[in-house]
């Protein structure tokens, strides 16, 4: 497979030709597959698709800190946060992390502390919440334009505080999605529906790229101001796109929950 990757990293061309080649397969093998199953097991199958459409419109707007906001943390933010000195960049590639292995524990106490009051939201509720979170992100990213200063540069505070928001909204989905894929694939397909998890996971990064692009191509003044205005532009886009989402998971979780059957 070696000479395949690299032909294709070196070839955005031949990339695209084969994202949109294996997603259109893995989709139609899936038809295929749904024709053969009872009306029961393509009912769970048929709500393990649309979390899995769903993780992938998550991950198209979460994940632009390999690229818009690498640029965006590069040139238009301050190096400092609190009392230090700090590169923006370490903080755009390290906070998430960091908030995901100090807050987990905590979400997941927490589920458990909502299950023994009878008060957990199910599954499509917690994804529904998680886009809320996503759209709360975006939009205080959106902000940082009313933080600026002259030249143009914003407050790292805010980006890392914004870091630590967007970061809950992926703890309400991420590991839950994979539990509930496992809970509603029948044993003959659980290998691919896992397969198309984590498929959808690398059509969100593929897609964000192409809107981190599209990003950086809107930005015509030369300056980085105007650079500021272009980005955040871009973000609040990003944050209506989540918001929506969000509300439309929430209205139709009755449904959702009716193709899960048993699973919760």
């Amino acid at each position: 497979m070696l000479p395949i990757i690299y032909i294709l990293i070196h070839n955005s061309n031949f990339t695209d030709y084969f994202m949109y080649g294996i997603g259109i397969a893995a989709i139609a093998y899936l038809g295929f597959e749904l024709t053969k199953l009872n009306n029961s097991y393509r009912k769970k199958v048929i709500a393990a698709l649309i979390f899995i459409i769903m993780y992938l419109i998550f991950n198209t707007i979460y994940e632009q800190s390999g690229g818009s906001l690498s640029l965006f943390a590069k040139d238009n933010l301050v190096d400092n946060l609190l009392f230090f000195k700090i590169d923006p960049n370490i903080i755009n590639n390290s906070s998430n992390s960091f908030f995901i292995i100090i807050f987990s524990p905590l979400v997941g106490l927490l589920w458990v502390w909502l299950a023994k009051k009878k008060l957990e939201p199910n599954t499509i509720i917690k994804f529904g919440i998680g886009f809320l979170f996503l759209a709360l992100g975006f939009f205080l990213f959106y902000s940082l334009r009313f933080f600026a200063d002259a030249d143009g540069k914003s407050s790292l505070n805010l980006f890392t505080f914004t870091w630590l928001v967007i970061t809950f909204g992926e703890l309400c989905l991420g590991p839950i999605g994979m539990s509930i894929i496992t809970k509603l694939s029948p044993q003959r397909l659980f290998g691919m529906m896992m397969g198309m998890w984590f498929l959808a996971s690398a059509y969100g990064q593929f897609f964000a790229g192409k809107i981190g692009a599209e990003m950086s191509e809107a930005n015509t003044g030369g300056t980085l101001s105007s650079k500021l205005l272009a980005y955040t532009d871009g973000y609040k886009t990003l944050g209506i796109s989540a918001l929506i989402a969000g509300v439309i998971l929430i209205l139709f979780s009755s449904l959702v929950k009716k193709l899960m059957q048993e699973v919760r």
